[in-house]
């Protein structure tokens, strides 16, 4: 019996069942991956796990420290979501995630430009924007603290030692992994979610759709604000994303083993999930205007949606050669913010070339990490990215 045999209903139960399974390894070619079904698919073992400690009314205080006392205690739901969550796969080599580590901690301007690119890029999915809308987390309210409280996980993701399970980095996209649920459930309490017959909220699908978004794609962005980056180091940072994805439960059929086989499959995803959404236009346009009033990126709207122009050229996107993400998300040249924007990043080359030599990067590797984890908190001014306590249609997740 194939796919083709099946209703989609038999086939959601197909894959749900794979999703249930922790740490899964169970791989098909990348054609005969199916992403209807699993974009109906959200994370069933953190679903459970979350839906029981809130029937038992444990969601206050410390939901990772809660979740790791149910697990002593034998729960079975906490006791199969951690081991899926510290399950390595098998094509994870530690020691290649060192290089494209190294590598980020030494371009620290387009890492952080790297936000202008990877957030519009996933509003290519109509159902991310909808769930990005509904909890109003990127919207025009409070828009800096919720930029760089996202951009806490992505610094943290250049500790390798601490993204191993365990780990205070890692515990970090655990934490992240639980608000993505919370924010599921309670779209789903809110019996307010519009895109039932093609989605469920943060599907497996849309979580899998990010390796290359905030991998080889902002490394793509890395280099066009002038570094340089060598093969090893690019294919390091897509290691290193694909590894993320996992941890935030991204089924690994949908991850692939290798990089050529992750590639086709995020090149797929891409353009299964590709669709036009208002809501896509309106997060791309607060996204602007909010980077546009951050000190940080010089107080410039105009600079801002220059820098997003550049970065969403089709040139800049492999997934997704024929389109031009730019359209989809209406935004539009300006002669002049676009050529001070290309003048910034050719001024940006000696540095990009500087960072290469051996003091430079030896520097880089033992301080890096402490001046963007100070650069993120200095732009939180102190408080904390809780990665919980997020409203859906006003209503707390949790």
């Amino acid at each position: 019996m194939t796919i083709a045999d099946l209703t989609l209903a038999q086939r959601i139960e197909k894959v749900t069942s794979l999703a249930m399974t922790p740490g899964a390894e169970v791989y098909l070619d990348p054609a005969d991956v199916d992403f209807e079904a699993w974009n109906h698919v959200g994370d069933p073992l953190c679903e459970a796990l979350i839906t029981t400690m809130r029937e038992h009314k444990l969601m206050g205080g410390d939901l990772y420290e809660t979740a790791r006392s149910l697990e002593a205690e034998g729960l079975p739901e906490a006791v199969a979501f951690f081991a899926d969550v510290e399950a390595i796969p098998s094509w994870l080599d530690v020691d290649a995630l060192r290089a494209g580590a190294s590598m980020g901690r030494r371009n620290p301007i387009g890492l952080i430009f790297g936000m202008h690119g990877g957030l519009p890029f996933t509003y290519i999915d109509p159902s991310t924007a909808e769930v990005i809308g509904a909890t109003g987390r990127l919207g025009r309210g409070g828009y800096a603290r919720r930029f760089w409280e996202t951009a806490v996980g992505f610094v943290g993701a250049l500790d390798v030692e601490g993204m191993l399970p365990g780990g205070e980095r890692w515990i970090q996209w655990v934490r992240i992994r639980f608000l993505h649920t919370m924010i599921r459930l309670g779209i789903h309490r809110s019996g307010r979610w519009p895109l039932y017959d093609t989605a469920t909220p943060i599907s497996q699908v849309a979580s899998a759709a990010t390796p290359y978004i905030f991998g080889q794609y902002r490394v793509n962005i890395i280099e066009s604000f002038g570094g340089v980056v060598a093969r090893e180091e690019r294919d390091s940072f897509a290691l290193m994303w694909r590894w993320v994805a996992r941890i935030e439960g991204a089924n690994n059929q949908l991850l692939g083993r290798s990089h050529q086989e992750e590639f086709e499959l995020q090149r797929l995803n891409h353009a299964f999930l590709y669709g036009r959404s208002e809501k896509a236009v309106e997060l791309t346009r607060d996204l602007i205007a909010g980077t546009g009033g951050m000190a940080i990126f010089g107080r410039s709207k105009s600079f801002n949606a220059a820098v997003v122009r550049r970065v969403l050229a089709p040139s800049m996107i492999a997934t997704l050669p024929d389109r031009d993400v730019r359209e989809l998300l209406d935004v539009h040249p300006n002669s002049l913010a676009d050529g001070a924007v290309a003048a910034f990043a050719l001024a940006l080359k000696g540095v990009g070339l500087a960072s290469r030599l051996g003091p430079v990067r030896r520097l880089a590797d033992r301080h890096g990490q402490a001046f963007l984890d100070g650069l993120v908190q200095h732009q939180l001014r102190g408080a904390k990215a809780e990665f919980r306590e997020t409203p859906v249609h006003g209503d707390p997740a949790a």
